[in-house]
């Protein structure tokens, strides 16, 4: 199991810089500009898509990098985002920022997302991987994020992510609070979407969140 960092840990620490959007800015260069920034401000990790995600570990093998799975509707089969955790676990890759079965968790298919967070997590922490599981609490009521959090409390998922931030409203920083005081002190959870500025980053971790996804890393260290 993965510890949480310390309360004291400085915010760039805590920082996931994402790379995940494919547009007509997504180029080589643009790509090599986000190594170049997480290691210049010493971020915690790169995300990238699984495309990229062996090529960025081959030529910076001491970067932390990690990758997304079932991105961003998490509607692949557990034994499909089972094969590709395989597949880049043997590239190297360091953590899997997984959707879950949203179908599953919108239905309240509750047996299903047990099965799948045993086995994905299972997967993980027999190779001693970090495996974010993505809930997307955005489109989630308060008593459904309380019923998957305790589902993934019980499994070996160690991480709780709360949203893919795509297409999504920002995550609420109440969602956060209440991840925490359901998932206990011992997991991580991670937050998500929208976070832009440095008083978003704040007001997420004093909720309890100990890492931030975000693809504006830069402008919150800046701010």
């Amino acid at each position: 199991m993965f510890a949480r960092p310390p309360a004291e840990a400085a915010l760039h620490t805590r920082l996931d810089q994402a790379f995940l959007k494919v547009d007509a800015a997504a180029s080589v260069a643009a790509l090599r500009a986000q190594v170049e920034l997480v290691q210049r401000l010493n971020l915690r990790s790169l995300c990238v898509s699984p495309v990229l995600a062996g090529t960025v570990k081959k030529h910076n093998p001491a970067l932390k990098v990690a990758t997304v799975i079932a991105y961003p509707l998490g509607m692949e089969s557990a034994s499909a985002k089972y094969f590709m955790i395989e597949e880049l676990m043997e590239q190297g890759i360091d953590e899997f920022d997984v959707v879950m079965d949203l179908f599953a968790i919108v239905n309240g298919n509750i047996s299903k997302l047990a099965a799948e967070a045993g086995k994905l997590g299972g997967l993980c922490r027999r190779h001693k991987r970090m495996l974010k599981a993505i809930i997307e609490t955005p489109i989630l009521g308060d008593a459904r994020i309380v019923e998957v959090v305790h589902v993934l409390r019980d499994s070996p998922v160690d991480c709780v992510k709360t949203s893919t931030g795509y297409g999504r409203e920002a995550t609420r920083v109440e969602h956060v609070e209440l991840i925490r005081r359901e998932l206990g002190d011992e997991r991580i959870v991670k937050c998500s979407g929208g976070v832009r500025s440095r008083e978003d980053a704040q007001r997420m971790i004093d909720a309890g969140a100990d890492i931030i996804g975000t693809s504006s890393s830069e402008a919150i260290l800046a701010s």
